[in-house]
Formats: structure tokens, sequence, C-alpha cells
């Protein structure tokens, strides 16, 4: 056997034996051992858990062949800032860039909406999407009965056709293997079914019936052409670089060819994934990341902190080994090899923690419908992550002590114990470890003080209108139904309906619930004018029914409420909110005055004010009290709408008669979204509570270790000075004094900490500033708490060892 391989076997035989030695060693210290992994648990097992989401959310990809090479196209403004500049792809543009590409195996566009199918059972509502030839082909997922789209059928004027999910085939059609060729309805429209795709494929937006989109591009003005999503597979070898480079040669010629529709319009390309979940949820789940690691190092300048301690207890030891001719490098082994062990020992019980945060964060996005290429689980890369994080945080935790432990002095050791302690300068060590704990605690405590704030203003919020006992669904008629009129009547017919239902308070119908899906439009209050299209202020707007304000317990405080008079071929009114009047009109009587919409007809149309309400929450969770305008129903109709009953007690119980009571007057259309008024509120604000909930706990987890970091450091500041202690009582200090002078040395250190951990915080809270509701980045309740909480665990910590200081007789400390 060759020298250096000898060698090598010999150095893992030296480990595995200190290994097996740290076991027992760590075994007689149960306490250093209990606390040491339940540190790094909770650290390795966040970190893990953290890891697992932006896995599964971001990098895992598509659940298709070659995933990597399917990506979205849109397109940007570059006058707009990044971020807000992402736009659709016109038909006309997506021909061009189809036509002229040379980068991508093939390119296709979809647009997704509401699919009502009929001809077989029951109305029913589905997630669907107008898709172009290829469109499925990208994925690489063949059909299991049946074929993909044609050329022809996605053709104008030939006959249409569909395909249809598997959970649709088992549902409607009881799996029947004949499926392929019969006939359904789909928006009231004949189709004819021609494949059934595979049990989970739900591309691209959770769907379940897709139809073959048929539009003449030659028939369609540039101007009002139709905006898609467009989806590229790439070329093998090709960069994602080169193809967007590819499109943007094309739609600088499209800019050059049709400048009034296109100017300082680009093509940009991103992974399918990253351009889905979008630029700011991505930021804040790699700030999660970010918190999820100040846990982590905090746990791991705890364990060092603890080892450290460890190693000034030990120094006789390691003074005799080195006497006895062990190397630096074995004394350095050695207390790697414990750091190893409490690591290792941390790693097993914090893939525990993450196995069961994953479960806990699915469940908790179980209903927000989440995109169907999610997957958080512990994927193998995630177990290898995991085991990285296992080694770094031995280094992190182990090396310090071990250095510091094979740098002392052996002479000085060997002298006096207490002495050699001194040499090993663990004091000023463990009290930089303590300050930089601190620190980071600092600024995940402000962050979760933040998200805690924003979660309990959420939880407590007072929308402007009642949400008890309210029932809420959705129903419309697609773009293929086009008697307006019949529309209009069946809205009329059905409030009348809902009103009559047995116990019953009251019932409206309008475009859209308060606070979750009302319209964001310009507006452009009279007198007023501005040069730049951009400069336009943004409203929020309702279309109403006259029943509304009293089932939504809403009251018009200056002016009137709508009436059956307030017709189409009426004066166009509005009743605005208070935020709407002081934006616009402050300090002026806003009744009887007027303002319209930019662009298209509406731009003509000025609108009076007949009323002013209260504010209401407007579901933005970053600008909640917006200016809102709500308008007669008959006056700007909306062919979707939302259905408000207001119950006596139960209202969920009355789904059954409300379906009843739209199958008597059409049965082609179903309800969706059906959810209590308080449900309807709480799901488009999920993240804040999710989230909040999650920094939450990183907090509470920072300062109990923090806490038990600076004890630790009082605790054997305070057993390193047990003959100082005695010496000065036995002069005539008293307990007092004992306690001040090493409350000094604590506060030192919490106020340095403090210092440090407040410039951090102040940047983490303008990172999360994108899902704080109602709170300030900087709110100075949240920053005061903050320096409080950690002063006075900070305090606590410092005050036990003092106390049992004091208790120590003088002349047992002197013998110490």
């Amino acid at each position: 056997m060759k020298p250096h391989f000898r060698a090598c076997r010999r150095s893992h035989m030296n480990f595995f034996r200190d290994l097996r030695y740290g076991v027992r060693s760590l075994l007689k210290a149960p306490g250093l051992m209990f606390v040491a992994t339940l540190a790094l648990a909770f650290g390795i097992g966040l970190t893990a858990t953290m890891w697992s989401i932006i896995y599964g959310a971001m990098m895992k990809g598509l659940p298709f062949d070659q995933p990597d090479q399917i990506v979205a196209l849109f397109r940007t403004n570059t006058t707009q800032p990044e971020g807000r500049n992402r736009q659709g792809v016109t038909l006309h543009d997506f021909v061009q860039w189809s036509a002229e590409q040379k980068t991508y195996q093939a390119i296709a566009a979809h647009t997704c909406g509401t699919i009502n199918i009929t001809g077989t059972d029951k109305a029913e509502r589905y997630d669907g999407c107008w898709v172009t030839k290829g469109a499925l082909e990208i994925t690489r997922v063949a059909p299991i009965l049946g074929r993909n789209f044609t050329t022809e059928e996605t053709s104008p004027n030939t006959p249409r056709s569909a395909m249809i999910g598997y959970q649709v085939w088992q549902d409607r059609f009881g799996g029947d293997p004949q499926v392929i060729g019969r006939s359904i309805r789909v928006n009231g429209q004949p189709h004819t079914v021609v494949g059934v795709m595979p049990q989970g494929y739900v591309y691209p937006q959770e769907t379940k019936v897709w139809v073959a989109y048929q539009t003449d591009v030659m028939a369609t003005k540039r101007d009002v052409s139709p905006q898609l999503e467009v989806v590229g597979r790439l070329k093998d070898g090709v960069t994602l670089t080169a193809a967007r480079a590819d499109l943007n040669v094309i739609a600088k010629r499209i800019e050059a060819e049709h400048k009034a529709t296109n100017e300082n319009l680009r093509a940009e390309a991103l992974p399918y994934t990253e351009a889905f979940i979008g630029p700011e949820p991505k930021a804040l789940l790699y700030t999660m990341l970010g918190a999820v690691g100040f846990v982590l190092l905090i746990a791991c300048a705890n364990v060092a902190n603890l080892l450290l301690d460890r190693a000034a207890h030990r120094t006789k030891e390691v003074g005799i080994r080195t006497a006895l001719g062990a190397a630096r490098f074995d004394v350095v082994r050695q207390f790697m090899a414990e750091a190893v062990v409490l690591a290792t020992a941390g790693a097993l019980i914090g893939t525990g923690i993450a196995y069961f945060g994953t479960a806990a964060f699915n469940r908790a996005i179980a209903n927000t419908q989440p995109p169907f290429f999610i997957d958080i689980r512990l994927h193998p890369p995630v177990l290898l992550f995991i085991v990285g994080v296992t080694v770094l945080t031995s280094l992190l935790a182990g090396l310090l002590p071990a250095w510091q432990s094979a740098r002392a002095d052996i002479n000085e050791i060997l002298k006096d114990e207490s002495r050699g302690a001194s040499s090993l300068h663990i004091g000023k060590m463990s009290r930089a470890l303590v300050v930089f704990e601190i620190a980071l605690s600092c600024g995940l405590l402000v962050a979760a003080g933040l998200m805690t704030k924003s979660v309990t203003k959420l939880r407590d919020l007072d929308p402007g209108f009642d949400t008890k006992e309210m029932f809420t669904a959705r129903i419309g008629f697609p773009a293929t139904y086009t008697d307006t009129t019949a529309q209009k009547l069946f809205f009329e017919q059905l409030e009348q309906k809902l009103a009559a239902i047995p116990g019953a308070r009251g019932a409206s119908i309008a475009s859209g619930i308060p606070g979750v899906n009302m319209n964001g439009r310009g507006v452009i209050p009279e007198g007023k004018t501005y040069e730049r299209r951009q400069d336009i202020p943004n409203m929020r707007t309702l279309s109403v029914t006259p029943s509304f304000f009293a089932t939504y317990g809403m009251k018009v405080r200056q002016g009137r409420e709508f009436s059956s008079g307030d017709r189409l071929e009426g004066l166009p009114v509005a009743i605005v909110n208070q935020k709407f009047a002081e934006t616009h009109f402050k300090g002026q009587d806003v009744i009887g005055r007027r303002f319209r919409f930019p662009g298209g007809a509406d731009s003509l149309v000025w609108r009076t004010i007949v009323g002013v309400t209260g504010d209401v929450y407007s579901g933005d969770t970053e600008e909640p009290w917006q200016p809102v305008a709500f308008l007669p129903f008959s006056q700007n109709y909306q062919n979707f709408a939302s259905m408000t009953v207001k119950m006596t007690s139960t209202p969920m119980a009355i789904t059954p008669q409300v379906r009843a009571a739209i199958a008597s007057l059409n049965p082609d259309l179903p309800i969706y979204w059906v959810y209590s008024m308080e449900e309807a509120l709480a799901r488009p604000s999920w993240f804040v509570r999710v989230f909040g909930t999650m920094f939450m706990i990183f907090g509470f987890i920072a300062l109990f270790l923090a806490g038990i970091g600076l004890y630790a450091v009082m605790a054997f500041s305070v057993s390193r000075r047990t003959r100082e202690v005695g010496i000065r009582m036995a002069l005539g200090a008293n307990g007092g004094d004992v306690v001040k002078l090493i409350f000094r040395q604590g506060l030192i250190q919490i106020g340095v900490g403090l210092f440090v951990g407040l410039g951090l915080a102040a940047g983490v809270s303008r990172l999360l500033s994108l899902v704080l509701f109602d709170v300030q980045p900087r709110d100075p309740v949240v920053f005061g708490g903050v320096i409080g909480v950690l002063a006075v665990a900070g305090m606590l910590a410092c005050l036990i060892p003092a106390m049992r200081a004091v208790g120590v007789s003088p002349m047992v400390a002197l013998r110490d």
C-alpha cells in the first residue's frame, strides 16, 4: 500500500475515532448537547423548509420533458419601470413573431377564461383556455384519447372543436372511451370533442378544457387586437439570451413599421416558472430565505459560543494532550468532530421539522389555487441542500472553538488553568458572537413585528361594509351570448328571486365584490387636464344595482342612493367614496361635480356625482384605501357579475336554492366562486397571513436563541470570575455592586447589538414593504417594541447569572 493511501486511511480512522469520542464526551454534557442540537435543528429545519418552497415553486421547473426549454414570451415597454412594464402580445405581433423567429422549435399562444359546459348534464363552470395550433404540443404531452388540434380547426369559419381534461372526462362522461366525436356546448355553442388529456395535466393555468382559438388576423385591426399569452420552446443548444435577441430584432422591425401601436415595445423571454411567479413574489421568497438564514447563523453562533465555553473548561486537557505530543491538527480535528456530531443530530431533527413545515405550508396554500407546477416537498435536491447546510454548519459552529483551542499558549495553560482560559481570548470572542446574535435577532424581530401588525390589522379590518351572514357567488354570460337586453332582464329577475329566498334580508347584483374584485380605471375630474396618459390618477369602480347599499349596510352620507330611474337613457350618475371626494374635490361640495374616464367612448361621457359614501377597502394590500366610484349597473352593464345575499344566519346553506333560482332562468349558466363574504375577503390576502405567520415563527425562535446565547456567555463570564467576585465581596462590595458589574458588561453587548441590528432591520423592512398591509416599513411602534423586547430579554439573561454570583459565599468563591 502506498504511503499517501496509508496516511489517508489513518486520517479517516482517527476522525471516526474522534467522532466516537465526541459522542461519548457530549453525552456527559446533556444540557449542552440538548441546547446545541435544538438550536441547530431549528436553524437547519427552517432553512430547509424555505429552500423546499423556493425549489418547488421556482427551480424544479415544469413537469414536462426538457422543461428548461419552455419559456414565456411577452412585450415590455422601455419607458416604464422594470416590474411594471410587461404586456401581453397582440395577435398581429404573435403571428409575425411566429413566422419570422429562428431560435424556437415552436411558439404558441393562449388566452384563458371561463368555460361553461352544457349538453350532457347540468351546467358547470371550468377554468379553460383558447389555444392556437401547437400550444399543447410545446409541453410534449400527448392526449390519452384522440388528438391535438389541427391547423384547420384553428382557422376562422370552421367547425368548433374542444379538448377536455381527465377530470371532465370522468365527471361528465364517466370515462367513456367513445367520447371522441361527441358534441358538447361550450359557452352556448356546439363543439366537437377531439381529445382527452392525461390525469393531472392542467397546463397552462389549472385548465380543464381547451378550445381551438379561431381569430382572423386579417379582419382584426392592430389597435384593437386582443392580447395573448405566448409560450415557446427553445431549439436545442439555443440560449435564452440568443432567443431574446432574435425576437427583439423582429420587435424593432415591427416598431419601425407600426410606430403608432408598437413604439418603445420590445420582446422579453423568461423561464416559464419565473415569469408565472413574477418579480415581487420572487423577491419575497428570497427575502424569507435570507431571514431563515439569519436564524441559522444565530444557531451557529450559539453553538460556537457553547463550544467555546466547553473549550475553556477543557484547557488543561488540551494542554496535557499537546505536551504529550498531540499535533495542533489533532486538537482541531477533535473539536470539529464534536461540531459534526451536533450538526448531524440537528440535521436529523431539522429534516423532520422541514417535513412538517412543508406539509403545513401546503395546507395553508391549498385553497389559494397555486400554479399547477408548484410541488413543495423534500425532493432529493432539497435533501442534498440539507447535507450541504449540515457541513457548513459544522464548519461555522466548530471551526472557531477549534482554532482558538489549537492556538493557545500551552505553557500558560499548564501553569494555571484560569490563566489558560484567558489565553484563549474566549471572553472577547464570545461577546462578539452575542453582539452578532442580537443584531440578527433585531432584524428578524422587526420583520416579525411588522408582519404581525399587518396580520392583526388585516384580521381586525373594518372594510366599510357588512361581512357577517353574507352569501356571495359569481355568474356571467360568455362573449358568445350577444343579446344584451335578455342578459339585463336575467339579472333583474335573478335579484328578485334571490331577495325572495326565505331568510334573506337583502340581495344585490354588482360587477364585483368590494374589497375583492373591483375594476381599476383612470379618472379625469372636471376642471383638470393631464398632458400625459401616465399622469392620469387611478381609481376603483363598481357597477351596482340600487339595492347594493342596503344589502351591504353602506350608508350614503351626502346626496342620494341610486334609484330605478337611473337608467341607460338617463343622466349618467355616480356615487363616490369619501377618499374620492377628498382626493379630487377637497374642500368643495362634491354633489353635482362631474368626472369622466379616459379613452374610448367613455371619454365622452361626463358622470355627475349624486352621493358620497364612506371609504371601502380596495382589496389592494399595498393601497388598501383608494378612491372608489359606484356606477348604476343599468348604465354600466357588465356581462359577468357577482351576487350577494344578506341572510339572517348560515348564508352558505342557501347554495342549492341559489342554483335552483338560476336554473329556472337559464339552465346553461353555472355559478362559481361560491364563498361567504368573510372567506371571499380573506382569500386574496392569504400571502400576508401565511408569510406573516412564518415571520412570527422566525422571530420567536431568533429571540429564543439570542436569549440563550446571551445567558450562556454571561453564565460563562460569571463562572470564570467567581474568585474575583469573592474578593470584591470580601473587601466590602455588596450584592448590588456585583449585579451592576455583571449588568454593565451585558448591557454593552446588548447596546452594540441593537445599534447594528437596527441598521439591518431598516434594510429588511424595506424589502418587506411588498407584503405589508397598512403598515409603514419604518413603523416606530414596531421598532420601539423590538428594542424593548430585546433589552428585557437581555437583562433577564444577565440577571440569572448575576443573582447566582451574589448567592455564592465569599469563602467558597475564594477557595474555587
